[in-house]
């Protein structure tokens, strides 16, 4: 993934991305060319070197047969929205009107691993459903239904080798520009890119800002010296 400097997605973003489960895209490669799912996902931090995502999918889903050797990878997506050129304050002065895209991904590569066993997918399915049902749990389910829906599905391991992480988020723009995109999202309804630009976007622009005009002053002569 193409990601300038100034995109690079800070640590502790990272980190929050991965400590709050959410969907992604499998996407591996095999005889039958590429192949893509859409899955729900728990990363665990202590199961590998670099941890493994804990995914499973439907039993006569072809991927979890075909994706047992070479890399594979997973896309996790945060947040994404269009970002107007009309929230810009420096393009309404300079006709400059060029709009963009921001997002916030991980792309997470590494080895696939299947388990097809009633322990693991158990395991899953449990860890998969505390963290996003309040109200029941698997041992609410009649044991014939659950073993059913569980022989029903084959469990899967993406034991992390490497990852990319991109947070493209305003950054390059002028602390000005930044504050317009932030009013133009929460108009838009887009809280959550919002509050990311916010938390990010608008204190990399000020300190960028603020370099700038450091660079500037210091290359500007004070006063006028001649003999």
């Amino acid at each position: 993934m193409y990601t300038p400097r100034h995109f690079g997605m800070p640590a502790d973003l990272q980190a929050r991305m991965l400590a709050a489960p959410g969907v992604g895209d499998l996407i591996t490669h095999g005889p039958s060319g590429l192949l893509a799912t859409h899955l729900p996902y728990v990363f665990d931090g202590a199961m590998g070197e670099q941890g493994s995502l804990v995914l499973h999918v439907a039993r006569p889903n072809r991927q979890w047969r075909e994706a047992v050797e070479g890399e594979a990878l997973f896309v996790i997506t945060m947040a994404s929205d269009y970002i107007s050129s009309l929230w810009y304050p420096s393009a309404a002065e300079s006709g400059q009107y060029v709009p963009t895209w921001d997002y916030v991904t991980l792309h997470m590569y590494g080895r696939l691993i299947v388990h097809d066993d009633l322990a693991w997918t158990t395991m899953a399915v449990q860890r998969l459903m505390a963290v996003h049902e309040t109200e029941v749990g698997m041992a609410d389910m009649p044991a014939h239904y659950l073993g059913g829906q569980l022989r029903a599905i084959v469990g899967l391991q993406l034991q992390v080798t490497r990852v990319e992480a991109k947070a493209k988020l305003s950054q390059n723009r002028t602390p000005d520009d930044v504050r317009g995109v932030i009013g133009g999202l929460d108009g838009a309804g887009a809280e959550v890119m919002a509050d990311l630009v916010t938390e990010y976007a608008l204190p990399a622009s000020e300190r960028r800002a603020a370099l700038i005009a450091d660079v500037a002053a210091r290359r500007r002569p004070d006063r006028v010296t001649g003999e």
